[in-house]
This record gives structure tokens, sequence and C-alpha cells, in this order.
């Protein structure tokens, strides 16, 4: 469920593929990291096929296109099937280029330096833009539309977004959830860090607290189809991998960038703004229901039964200085990104309005009718800072939304919502972000006991992989939940009463796992059923409907380190370290400290809808 983004992420962990982990080659692979080796095609088949159907010209190429709604095509994918259009020389001219129908001129302008060829870049660039421009203008060349070649979004102005945007105090969570999530609109919460100990994070802080941090890194502009982006962060760390101190004496100049898992330490300095609380922990949209979806039961328990504290399935941290940008995406959750110095520039843009007018690069992932159920995270291919207007004429037409984020503002994020965001100065930037699943909803019975009136540190909330600084840096790793499902089945396959430690050893030791090749493996699978068999009634073991009465935060050991596609390239050798029992301790106390403080609240009509679909018509005119 959430891995989807955080396997995104980390879809661009190095430029070399030699000596990669299977797990780096499949995040790479399932992330449209375009330098993946071409899967090779057979082209003359597949175009005969093709032809005897009559395409031809642009229908032709969609008739071709094998990579859709799999993956993004490979980055000389494209280049060889036009060349296998032509004479499969190698080499794509315009002769190649005519023999599928295609206009001369469009090879022209996607011929960047004129040189009479196309080469792997510039095909690749026309296929995955290859929807609009089938009916791009070459006539506005000489007289280029408002926009072109310049900044995402400045062919017009953006939507009026003063009723998006909040000061202190911020509204009640029912109120905040009814017209964001329920009406699908970003938000802007103005100062919501302002007086956290987060806010004082210099570089100077940051060495000195939190310079022991292990922390994940990668470049600072994203690239989907451009591995050059690695080459400062191959020549830094070739693990990318850094304590916070060394990152910081080291990345000035640098093309490298913080994007890991906040640990613990540090989040007890960044608020967790009360308007993202009062998710449900005992009801949820279900997924496998037909929109507008059908309420049933949350699948990831609260440890202490805090039904007001919503579920965060990842808290991140972000330090970067100079230029940093996104591309043009989604992610599959709900999303706040909350920046403690420094600023940046959001444009959000609303897939529900225009899914069929956009080429998206993977195609099929994201499901209109049943958003749920988004296969993946997908993307528009353009360049955010040079957005070619005669090509993409279609965005000229499209409604988006701009907001300037500042030191202390936290920005939400709807899910499916496509946005790009950019930083708009050169000094160091620090930020935290968090995600929680789109099917969560407000309830309000919970909410009328939760501590709304302060903000909680966001080391308070239930997260899903919690970060000690060391060890083992918890993104993308399997879902507890899941290693649990599997254990269940195992155990009904073998007809266990209770949990052997055979069986959980074989769930845990499957291909590239880190307990099936650490030093002294079956010692530590073994110590690890001990602690899970400590929550067992029967000396013999775990029953399975016992499982689940095991804290899910001790399944994200076995979950992270027995996971089958390996360590990501930053974790090779590593360990996940489980929050002791210090920081269980504090993180209690800090809760029944503030919840001594609640005085009882009416609950009032509850007039949330949850809703999670939305109509295209409902678009600006």
């Amino acid at each position: 469920q959430g891995l989807e983004a955080r396997a995104r992420r980390a879809r661009e962990m190095g430029a070399s593929l030699a000596g990669t982990t299977q797990r780096y080659r499949l995040l790479l692979a399932a992330c449209g990291f375009l330098l993946t080796p071409s899967v090779a095609q057979p082209w003359p088949e597949l175009i005969r096929e093709a032809r005897g159907q009559g395409l031809q010209g642009y229908d032709l190429i969609d008739g071709l296109d094998v990579w859709f709604g799999d993956n993004s095509p490979s980055l000389k994918g494209p280049h060889d099937m036009l060349d296998a259009l032509g004479n499969s020389d190698g080499v794509v001219t315009i002769e190649d280029w005519l023999s599928a129908a295609l206009p001369a001129e469009h090879f022209r302008y996607f011929d960047r330096d004129s040189n009479g060829i196309m080469d792997i870049h510039e095909v690749h660039s026309w296929h995955q833009q290859r929807g609009p421009a089938r009916t791009m203008n070459l006539d506005e060349v000489g007289k280029p539309p408002k926009g072109h070649m310049e900044r995402l979004g400045s062919w017009g102005e953006p939507l009026p977004s003063e009723d998006l945007t909040y000061t202190k105090p911020f509204p009640h969570p029912r109120d905040f959830w009814k017209k964001h999530m329920d009406g699908y609109l970003p938000a802007l919460l103005k100062g919501a860090q302002d007086g956290w100990p987060a806010m004082g994070w210099t570089r100077e802080v940051l060495a000195e607290r939190f310079g022991w941090v292990d922390a994940k890194l990668e470049p600072k502009v994203e690239a989907r189809s451009n591995f050059t982006a690695y080459r400062d962060l191959d020549s830094v760390a070739h693990d990318h991998r850094l304590n916070i101190s060394e990152y910081l004496r080291v990345e000035e100049g640098k093309n490298i960038y913080v994007v890991s898992i906040i640990p613990q330490a540090m989040a007890w300095d960044v608020a967790h703004p009360s308007v993202f609380l009062c998710g449900s922990r005992l009801k949820a949209k279900k997924k496998k229901s037909k929109p507008p979806y059908k309420t049933s039961g949350y699948q990831y328990p609260q440890e202490w039964n805090y039904t007001w504290m919503t579920h965060l399935f990842e808290a991140n941290l972000w330090i970067a200085s100079g230029k940093t940008r996104s591309q043009l995406h989604y992610d599959k959750e709900w999303n706040v990104n909350c920046l403690l110095s420094g600023r940046k520039r959001w444009f959000f843009l609303n897939p529900f309005w225009y899914d069929e007018e956009l080429q998206w690069a993977r195609g099929n992932k994201f499901k209109r009718k049943d958003p749920l159920n988004n296969a993946w995270t997908d993307w528009v291919y353009l360049d955010p800072d040079h957005v070619d207007l005669i090509v993409q004429h279609k965005l000229r037409e499209m409604a988006f939304y701009e907001l300037i984020q500042e030191a202390g503002d936290c920005i939400f994020i709807p899910y499916a919502m496509l946005h790009q965001v950019e930083k708009l100065d050169e000094g160091l930037q620090v930020a935290a972000s968090w995600m929680f699943l789109p099917e969560v909803i407000y309830d309000e019975a919970a909410c009328s006991q939760a501590p709304i009136d302060e903000d909680l540190p966001l080391a308070a909330m239930d997260t899903l992989y919690m970060y000690s600084g060391k060890g083992l840096i918890p993104q993308g790793y399997k879902d507890p939940l899941d290693l649990v499902k599997e254990i269940q089945l195992r155990m009904k396959r073998k007809g266990e009463e209770h949990l052997s430690l055979q069986t959980f050893s074989e769930a845990v030791t499957k291909g590239g796992a880190i307990l099936k090749s650490l030093p002294n493996s079956k010692s530590k699978v073994k110590a690890i059923y001990r602690m899970l068999s400590a929550y067992a009634k029967d000396p013999k073991g775990l029953a399975i409907e016992e499982l689940m009465s095991v804290p899910l935060r001790l399944w994200a050991k076995p979950a992270a380190e027995g996971d089958e596609e390996g360590p990501l390239p930053c974790d090779e050798g590593q360990e996940y370290i489980l929050p002791d029992d210090a920081e269980m301790n504090k993180i209690r106390s800090y809760l029944e400290s503030r919840l001594e403080k609640v005085k009882p609240r009416e609950m009032s009509p509850e007039t949330v809808t949850h809703r999670r679909g939305w109509a295209p018509s409902s678009r600006p005119q």
C-alpha cells in the first residue's frame, strides 16, 4: 500500500547497475529508471502485425507501445522501435521516420541539434510526449505561446488560493478533513512549525546535535531519465549514505540531497499539526469495494488503543542547499510537507480534471474511476524549468494551483494529485514530511477524545517504521502487516496451531533477505522469534489469532530484515534497530500527560462524507 511511494523516492539510487543488489535492480525497474537494460522486443513481428491492422503514423506508434500500462520505456526502447520501422541500421533518420508515415516537420522539431539524426534522448523525449505532439501547431514556432520554455505554470494565472491558506488557530480536524480530503484540495498552513525546536536547525545545530544520524542520499534535481545526476553522489558516497555531519561538510556545490527517514531524536523537535489527527484506527474505506467505497475496519491497530491517532506510513527528512526540484508526479498517499528553513514553490494539477488530456509516463496507473486502487505512481514527462508549450499545448488550457511555502509552513498534498515542487533560494533547506493512506477516514467519535488543542511532536505519532538514526534506514521495505498475513497463511497451510521457528525462519530468509546472509543469521532469526513469542499465552508459541497481538513496530524488524528483495545499497550489512523501551515509555508518558488535559467534548453531527473520487465535470471552465 505505502510501498509504491517509498519506492518512488528510492527509484534512482545510483548510476551504475554493476554490482547492485536484486532490490536495487527491482526498484530501478519498477520505478521507471530509464537506464535499465532495454528488453529486446520482436519488432519485425510486432510491426507486421500492427501494419496488418492498417495502422500508420501516430496510431502505429501507439499500437507498438509495448510499455504502456506496465512501465515507462527504457531510454533506448523507442529509438530501437523507430529504427526497426526503417532500415534497422542503428540510426534514426528522416527516412525511418517517414517509413512510419509520421509528419516530417515533427522529426525536424524534435531533432533539437538539427543534425538529421534523432539520438536516443531526442526520440525518447518525442515518444513520451507524442500524445500532445500529434496535434501540436508548428506555426507557433515563429510566435511562441505565453510561457513557452519557461517555468511550469507560466502560461497563465493560478487558481485563487486564499481559501487554501490558514494561519493559527487552525480549523478543527473535522472541518479540515471535510474541506481538503472530501473536497480534494491542497492546503497551506502558515507558521505551523513556529515555536518548535526544529525551526532552530541551522547548519551548526544540525551538526552538533544530529551529526551522528545516518541518512540516505539522492540527487538534488529529480531526473527520471538522466543518470548523470548521480556523478556527484557516487563520488562522495558510493553507497549513497552519510551521517549528517559528514554530509554538511561535503554537500555544498554538489548534486546531493538528504532524502531519508527522520529519526526519533529529530522528530521530537517537529510539530504534527492537530488538523491531521482523527484519522480513524477503527474504520476505513474498503479498497476492494466499488466507489464511493464501503466502510470497513482499519487493519493497523494502535498499540495503546488511541483511536484518534492517525496512522503514519512513513516520516521523512530532507536536507539540501542550492537548487532542488521534482518532476510533475503524483503519490498514492495523503502527504504533509513541513518546511523548516528555505522557501519553496508548489504547483498542483488535479488529475481527475485532466486525466484524458495527459500523457502519463507509465500509463494505466491512475484510476480516475477507482482511485483507491491506483496501480502505481506516475508522472508527466516534461522539463519543469523549461516547459515546451508548443508540444505540451494542452497544458495551456489546464487550471492549476500555486502555493508558496516559507520556513515554518506545512503543505498538505492530496493523494494522487499531480504536483511539482522547486526550491526558491540557494541557502540550506530542511524539511520534514509524512504520509498516510488515502483509505483513512475522519472519525468524529475518536476525535472527541483527541488532544487537538495543541500540536503533538511528530515523534509521538504512530509511524509504521520508526528510525533510531543508525542501522538500516527503513525506507521502501516490506509492510509488517504483509509479513504477518504471509505467516498466517503458512501456518494454515501447514496446519500449525502455534508458530514454529521453522515456519518463521522460512518466511524471513527468502531471496536476498538480510536475515539469510548476515553472520550468525540462524541465531539472529531465533532471537527475533523469541522476542515475538514472548507475547504468546502458550509456551509452544504464538497462535494464529495472537500474531496481531504483537505490536506492529516489533514485526517491523523481521519485515525489513526478511524482505526477500534484499537491502537498498545504503543498507548493505545493516540491521534494523527497534525503538528501545526508554523511547516507547517516553512516548507513552508524553501522550498520557496530554490526554489528562483533554476536556470532554460533545460530538457534532458528522458531516464529513469520506469522499475518495471526483468527476472531471467539477473542473473550472
